[in-house]
């Protein structure tokens, strides 16, 4: 199983990773919910919110996979560190809408 780097400078497995990350996305959404009582899509100019038919996914700032490539691998469960956004705003925001990258 590959290890990562912290930014202490201790190494952890990716299982571990994995697992942390989903408590992380599980605290986010009862977060929101306590909050607000319904999960919407947290994007500015946004707003949509379940009832819309489409799917609201917690989505990373800054992903799990650059999160391990800088050797920070900690902020991949960082609650800051994750946006709920609507499927089109997280396609958007990872740069993937439609399956195609975004040229600039």
């Amino acid at each position: 199983m590959p290890s990562y780097k912290m930014s202490n400078g201790e190494r952890i497995d990716k299982s571990i990773i994995d697992q942390r990350v989903r408590k992380a996305k599980e605290k986010k959404i009862q977060i929101v919910l306590d909050e607000h009582g319904y999960i919407f899509c947290e994007e500015v100019g946004c707003g949509k919110n379940t009832n819309c038919g489409e799917p609201i996914d917690c989505s990373h700032d800054i992903s799990v996979d650059d999160c391990q490539k800088m050797g920070c691998t900690e902020l991949a469960w960082e609650i800051s560190n994750i946006t709920m956004r609507c499927r089109t705003c997280h396609r958007i925001h990872d740069k993937t809408s439609l399956g195609n990258p975004i040229v600039k």
